[in-house]
Formats: C-alpha cells, structure tokens, sequence
C-alpha cells in the first residue's frame, strides 16, 4: 500500500539584512509554485526546504491556484519569519495524477499535521523536545546501539522516572543534547558528555516512524523544528498600551550581560498591568528579534511602533531553558501567537512606504500590451548581469505603470531575473503574453540595498550591478515591442517590500537618562 501523501511544515526565519535562502518559481510545463536554488546553511535549508517542493500554503492561505506574483507578496509581507506549507514534487505530481484535492489535504487542522507537544505522540512526523531533571535513580534511561544502524536509541525507560515524565519512549533516537548535535557519538562519548551536563538536560529526539520519514526525505533534522510548547518554562506575551508618562519602565544593556532588559518598572505603570516584571530580557518586539540591535536602534524602534506594542520576554529560567536546547524563543512566538496577529491594512501600509525613502523603494508595475508594445527599451552590457530600463514610451503602458529610466529589473512576473542574461531576460518578457509584471528598483536604490546586504526580493542572489551607459558596440539594446522615447518620472507604485516595522502601529515615548538606560 503506497504511504499516505504528507504535506510538511515549514517556519522559516531571517536576521534584518538575510534573505530566507530559495527562489520561488513558476516554470513552463511544471505545475506549481516552486521551490528552486536553496542556500545551504541558509533559513530554508535548516528547516528542510528542498529543491523542486511545491508551496501549497503560506502560514493558513492556500495559495497552489493563486497568481504566482501574489504568493510573493503574501511571503514578502510575512517580514522576518513565515510559515510554509509544502509537498515533495513526487508526491505533487501523484497527487495531480490521482485528483487529490490538495486543499483538503493542507487544511490547517488535519491529522496529516497536527502539533507535536513535548512529551506527546502526533501522527506527523516531527521531532521532540525533552526536558529531563536528574531524580534520585538518575535520568530514568539507558542507551543502546543498533547493529548497522547509526545513532544512539533510549531503552529501559523508568515508569515515572524523570525521562518517562518529559516524554520520552523506548527506541527513541537521540539527536541533540543540550543544543548540540550527537548523531554521530559514540556509546562512551555519549555517556561522557551526559555525566558532565549537570542535573537537567534537553534532548531533541526523534520516534521511530518520524526518523524514517525525515531520512526518506533526506531533510536535516533541528530543534527549530519542534514543539515548544510542552517546554515547562514558557516565554510571556506582553501587550503594552504607552500611557500619559509613557510605559513606565526602563530598558537597559548591563555590563557584563547581553540583550536588553527591562528595569524599575513604575508602580500601577502599563508596564506593571501588562505583566512585565523586573529583570525580564526583551526578545523581540512585534515579532521582531531585537538580539543584533544596540540599546539606540531599539529605542528607535520602539519608538516607532506608536502608542501599543507587543513585547516577547524571558525570565531568567526561561532564557537559560531555551539557550540550552538552542532554539531561540522566537520559536515560541511563531508557534504559539503569530496566528493572532492583527492583519496589516492597506492604509498602514501606505502610510509606512511613505516614510521610506523613495529613490530606496522596490516598484511592482503592472503593464498590458498595447497597439505599439510595452512602450519600452531595456538595456543590457555585454558580459554583465543585470538590466536596466534605457527609454521609456510617453503615454505608453511602461509610462503608465510607473518604469522610469535606468530602473533596474529585479523580478519578471513574479521570477527573479538579476542573474539572467539579456536574450533569457528578453525571452521571459516575450512570452509573457500581453500582461507583464516587473518588480524594479532605481540605480541609487539598487546600490544601497547591495552596499547595506539589504534584500530587493525574498529570494534574491546579489549581482553586480549594470552602470547606464550610451549604447555602444560593446551594448546590447532591445526595444521589447514599443518605440522609444523620452521617459517622464512618475511617483513610486506602492509595493514596496515590508519594512522592519510593519507587523503592528505601537511604540513609546523614550527620554534617554544614559547611553544603555533608556525610560519607557
């Protein structure tokens, strides 16, 4: 009997400046929005992303019959950290020769991708979190090897011993202790290294039919992968609304310590009511890890977020739980809360682009093909990758859509295109029909976002970038169905990428009293 088709979950995350690592694609004859191109050692690549999988879903959307530029977007939008839900491309192709509804097959709930909880068997493969504090008898586990199979598997659980309690079961593989990876230890070494771990251990293991299915795969397996909400020390949620003396506390960076901490929280303060308490680490804000910021940069951003925010905290049990397993609690944040986030609206969003600088902003333009083409030139240097708009048509679809002159083309309806040469560049536009859409960035904008690693698309390689220049002998031109003539600059299309900002309006008014201690 063929194994039932399984979707898999995938929570990707990214630093500010970081790309989540693949390409998103739509080729010709290939049902599907593509993955292509994963970064090794990248955001994708650690979750088990894997050339050729298919997107089904992004977070709860199902977006398999959607416009391939709209699931851009919809995972442009996400910022740092998204959630994907995706099919092998075998499994993807039979499941479209046997007319499997794949709606029904990646609804949200389903038994194929209930949650694992610490401790507690689901029917999807996923991997455990374990946490063991040492009872009088020890862990409540012994080891054993299998003969020509690697790894190391737990036998001999205790009944109510402390490895039974966290949810561990027999044959078990064991694939981290304590956030580091120990697949490939030997029985001694093993016994070693948890003889000099102390009286609690995390352990990332998996059960026997999950390991199966993730080797299958060939997918890398990480803590980031697992449920954390079985974890006995949980992260807070913090909802702040700023008061008429602000929020009522102080965020600090002490000496000796990293992260910013939260301090002298004010009696009867926002920061009081809200649950904040003294020596709390701030994590993130909004969703957004704050760990890279300085103690400015976090004020600022703070700031900017208007009169609520939303803080993610750790006490310090919390915070030592969650190195020692290695994860970050952003993990907790994605599982737990994200879901619940407000949706951003149209006018939030506009209202943020503006305040960008706009020779910086990304544009979406949206062309249809009129009597006399697209109404443009595109310009590309013999030997350099990239291309840029050389003239564009008065009154022309080009014009109208917003392409100006030395504009940069980033993506092709949805593709990123800064690596294609001009005749591939060419050749996707052409048969693109008689829509097109071309996500572009001025020259100045393109350079900023390569001196700053700042990314133009979700998915982008950085590449030289083409100088404008006079056509020459050594250029190579292509008026792309329209005659040329003088561009006239229009004002930027409001697509730009979400900025750092834009999961949510809140913030606070910040009166610095040093360097690192700022009231709130």
């Amino acid at each position: 009997m063929a194994d039932p088709i399984q979707p898999r979950v995938c929570k990707l995350s990214k630093k500010e400046g970081e790309t989540f690592g693949f390409f998103l694609r739509i080729e010709k004859n290939i049902e599907g929005h593509l993955i292509r191109s994963v970064v090794q050692g990248g955001p994708a690549d650690q979750v088990g992303l894997r050339d050729g999988d298919r997107v089904l879903r992004v977070n709860t959307v199902f977006v398999d019959s959607e416009e391939h530029q709209q699931v851009v977007e919809m995972i442009k939008k996400n910022g740092s950290s998204v959630t994907l839900l995706v099919l092998d491309g075998a499994s993807y192709t039979h499941a479209k020769k046997q007319g499997i509804n794949l709606s029904q097959l990646s609804s949200p709930n389903p038994t194929p991708i209930q949650p694992v909880e610490n401790g507690v068997s689901g029917k999807t493969p996923q991997p455990k979190l374990c946490y063991l504090v040492k009872q009088a008898c020890g862990f409540g586990f012994s080891l054993k090897t299998i003969q020509g199979v690697p790894g190391l598997f737990m036998t001999e659980i205790s009944p109510s011993g402390a490895a039974s309690n966290a949810g561990v079961q027999s044959n078990d593989r064991m694939v981290e202790l304590n956030g580091a990876n120990v697949e490939n230890f030997t029985h001694d070494q093993m016994v070693t290294k948890m003889k000099a771990s102390g009286n609690n251990i995390v352990l990332l293991l998996m059960d026997e039919a999950s390991d199966k299915y993730f080797k299958d795969k060939m997918i890398k397996i990480v803590a980031s992968m697992a449920s954390v909400k079985g974890l006995p020390h949980k992260p807070r949620i913090v909802d702040l609304t700023k008061g008429a003396q602000g929020y009522g506390f102080y965020l600090r960076m002490e000496q000796g310590c990293q992260g910013h901490y939260i301090r002298e929280i004010d009696t009867n303060s926002p920061a009081e009511k809200s649950g904040l308490v003294d020596g709390d680490l701030l994590v993130a804000v909004n969703g957004d890890g704050v760990d890279h910021l300085d103690h400015e940069s976090l004020v600022d951003k703070i700031k900017k977020c208007g009169n609520k925010t939303t803080f993610l905290v750790v006490d310090s049990l919390t915070n030592d739980l969650y190195k020692q397993a290695g994860i970050s609690p952003i993990c907790y944040w994605e599982e737990v809360y994200e879901s619940h986030l407000p949706v951003e609206s149209e006018e939030s969003q506009e209202s943020e682009r503006s305040a960008d600088s706009p020779q910086h902003s990304p544009k979406l333009c949206n062309l249809t093909k009129g009597p006399e083409g697209y109404g443009f030139i595109l310009n590309g240097i013999k030997g350099v990758q990239g291309q840029f708009i050389k003239q564009v048509a008065k009154g022309s679809s080009a014009d109208e859509a917003g392409l100006e002159v030395n504009d940069i083309l980033i993506e092709v309806n949805g593709v990123n295109v800064e690596a294609d040469t001009h005749e591939e560049l060419v050749e996707k536009i052409k048969s693109s029909g008689d829509k097109l859409s071309v996500l572009v960035v001025g020259k100045e904008g393109y350079d900023h976002f390569k001196a700053t690693n700042t990314s133009t698309s979700p998915t982008v390689i950085p590449v030289p970038t083409p100088e404008p220049v006079i056509p020459s002998d050594n250029i190579k031109e292509e008026d792309i169905d329209g005659e040329p003539v003088t561009e006239e600059p229009v004002a930027d299309s409001p697509t730009q990428e979400r900025r750092e900002q834009a999961k949510s309006s809140s913030s606070s008014s910040a009166e610095e009293d040093t360097d690192d201690d700022t009231q709130m």
